[in-house]
C-alpha cells in the first residue's frame, strides 16, 4: 500500500507528499475513535480502494511544495528533483519542481520525475561501493600500496611550494613522499592528491606548466589529473581525483571498464538503466538530460556565487564536464537520475545486501580519517564559503569522512550523529542517516556550486521529511 501515487482534488492535479502506512493512518487525531484492527484497516482500504493518506506538510503556515513552487516562480531556482524514503520502504517521496530547460524562457520544459543529470560528485558513492565489493572479493585491500595497481603514482612528490626569482618566474618545491599511498586515502581524500581546480596551489602549479585547470577535459584522465600531491599520504584532507584513481583500480583487478563492471555490479542488481559514463551513445539518457542554468553575478574566489540573488538563465556554450569524455571517471563523470541514484542511498540504509556486506556497510561509516587529517577538513569547513560549497552543515559541525562521503560527528538539525552526506557540483546533495532510518537525493542542474538558496531548501525539505514519525534504529 506504500507506493508513489499521483491523486486528483478539485479538478487539480497534485503530486503525492508525504504517503503513510494504515498503521500510521490510526494514529492521525480525526481517526483516532475509529477501531479498526490494523489488519482490518488494510483489508478495507484494498476492497474499497482507498488511496493512502496524503500528509500535507507544513512549514512556517505554508507547504513546503508551494514554497517549492514559489521559488521557480520568483527565479530563486531552475527547477530539482526530490526523492527520498526510509529504511522499511514504508515512506517515499518523490516529486519533481520547475523546468527541465530555461532555454525558451516564455515556454520552459517542465521537470520531470525520471530526468536524468550530470551527477558530477555524486558518481564518487557508487564507484566507492565499486571499489569496496573488489574489496570484498580479495581483489583490492584498504591500507595496502596502490602503486603495484596504479605504477603511474609511484615516486610522487610533494609540492611544498614554490620560489620566484624576481622577475615573477615560479619554480615548484617538490619534496619526497616516504608514506605508502593506501586505497583508504583514495576513498577518504587523504591521499594528498586534488583538484587544479579545486586548489590554489595545484593550479599555480597548473600555471607553470602553461596549463589551465578546467572541467570539462579533453585529454586522457589519467593525464588531466596526474599531479604532484600536496601533503603526505594521510596527514592532512584535501578534495581531489583520488576516487577517480579508485575507479581505475577497479578497472584494472576488475579487466572491466567501470561502465561494465557498474552496470553489472551495482545498478543492473537494482534495476536501473538510466546510469552512464556515456550518455551521449544512450538515447534514453540524453533525451531525459536536464539543461544546466547558471546564477549570474560572477563567482567568489573559492566558487561559489558571489551574488545569491543573482538571475537564473540558461547556460550557453561550453558544457562544464565534456558529456563526450571517452574514459570513466569515477569521481564525477557519471550522469543519471535521481529517482534511480536513491536506489543506492536506500539499499545502503536498509543494508539489504545487494550492494555490500553488512560488515563493509559498518566500515563505510566509521570515521576513517586521521586526527591531523580531520583537523584539517574542519579547518577548511570554517570558512563560509567552503563550508557551503562542502555540504552546507551549521557552520561548526563537527564532521569526518567515511568510506562514501562526509560523516557527521554530531547531529545535524534533524540528522543524527553519523549521517554521511555528499552530493555534486550543479546543487546535487545526498544523504543517509543509518540512526534517523532516511536517506535522500535533491537533483538540479545549477552552477556554481554551494548555491545558497538551494541549500536552504534542500535543508528545509529535510527537516520536513523527519516530521514523519520514524523510530530510530541503531
Amino acid at each position: 500500500m506504500n507506493i508513489w501515487k499521483q491523486v486528483s482534488a478539485g479538478g487539480a492535479s497534485f503530486a503525492s507528499h508525504f504517503i503513510l502506512s494504515p498503521k500510521e493512518l490510526i494514529r492521525l487525531p480525526f481517526l483516532k475513535k475509529i477501531s479498526f484492527t490494523l489488519r482490518t484497516l488494510e483489508k478495507a482500504a484494498v476492497l474499497l480502494e482507498i488511496p493512502e493518506y496524503i500528509y500535507e506538510s507544513k512549514m512556517a503556515g505554508q507547504t513546503f511544495e508551494k514554497r517549492m513552487q514559489e521559488a521557480v516562480q520568483n527565479g530563486e531556482i531552475p527547477g530539482a528533483v526530490l526523492v527520498a524514503g526510509d529504511r522499511e520502504g514504508k515512506f517515499r517521496y518523490e516529486k519533481a519542481f520547475g523546468y527541465h530547460s530555461l532555454k525558451d524562457p516564455s515556454n520552459p520544459d517542465p521537470m520531470k520525475l525520471d530526468a536524468t543529470m550530470w551527477l558530477a560528485s555524486c558518481t564518487k558513492l557508487p564507484t566507492t561501493i565499486a571499489a569496496l565489493q573488489c574489496v570484498e572479493r580479495g581483489l583490492l585491500n584498504l591500507d595496502e600500496d596502490v602503486t603495484d595497481i596504479l605504477p603511474e603514482l609511484k615516486g610522487l612528490k610533494i609540492l611544498s611550494g614554490f620560489e620566484e626569482d624576481g622577475n615573477g618566474n615560479d619554480t615548484p618545491v617538490l619534496v619526497d613522499n616516504l608514506k605508502a599511498i593506501t586505497l583508504r586515502h583514495l576513498l577518504t581524500h587523504s591521499s594528498g592528491l586534488s583538484y587544479d581546480f579545486f586548489s590554489p596551489v595545484l593550479a599555480r602549479y597548473r600555471k607553470w606548466q602553461k596549463q589551465t585547470p578546467d572541467l570539462n577535459i579533453k585529454q586522457d584522465l589519467k593525464e588531466a589529473f596526474f599531479f604532484p600531491l600536496l601533503f603526505a599520504p594521510g596527514e592532512a584532507w584535501e578534495y581531489g581525483v583520488g576516487i577517480d584513481w579508485a575507479g581505475w583500480m577497479v578497472e584494472r583487478v576488475t579487466n572491466m571498464s567501470l561502465e561494465a563492471y557498474q552496470q553489472q555490479h551495482i545498478w543492473g542488481p537494482l534495476g536501473v538503466k538510466s546510469f552512464s559514463f556515456f550518455p551521449r551513445v544512450k538515447p534514453d539518457i540524453m533525451t531525459k538530460m536536464t539543461d544546466m542554468s547558471d546564477r549570474e553575478g560572477g563567482v567568489t574566489m573559492f566558487g561559489t556565487a558571489a551574488d545569491p540573488n543573482g538571475k537564473i538563465v540558461h547556460r550557453e556554450g561550453k558544457e562544464i564536464w565534456n558529456s563526450g569524455a571517452e574514459q570513466c571517471a569515477g569521481g564525477a563523470g557519471g550522469y543519471g537520475a535521481p529517482l534511480d541514484y536513491q536506489k543506492v542511498l536506500q539499499s545502503i540504509l536498509a543494508d539489504d545486501g545487494i550492494l555490500l556486506k553488512t560488515e563493509t556497510v559498518k566500515e563505510m561509516f566509521k570515521p576513517q580519517l586521521t586526527d591531523a587529517a580531520q583537523a584539517t577538513l574542519m579547518e577548511i569547513l570554517k570558512l563560509p564559503e567552503m563550508n557551503q560549497a562542502l555540504g552546507g552543515l551549521p557552520l561548526g559541525t563537527k564532521v569526518d569522512w567515511g568510506l562514501g562521503g562526509m560523516m557527521t560527528m554530531e547531529d545535524a538539525g534533524s540528522r543524527r550523529k553519523g549521517t554521511m552526506l555528499w552530493g555534486g557540483y550543479p546543487n546535487l546533495m545526498w544523504f543517509i542517516d543509518r540512526v534517523g532510518g532516511m536517506s535522500g537525493i535533491y537533483g538540479s542542474q545549477l552552477s556554481p556550486p554551494g548555491d545558497q538558496k538551494t541549500i536552504e531548501l534542500f535543508l528545509k525539505w529535510v527537516e520536513e521529511l523527519y516530521k514523519k514519525d520514524i523510530e530510530p534504529k541503531l
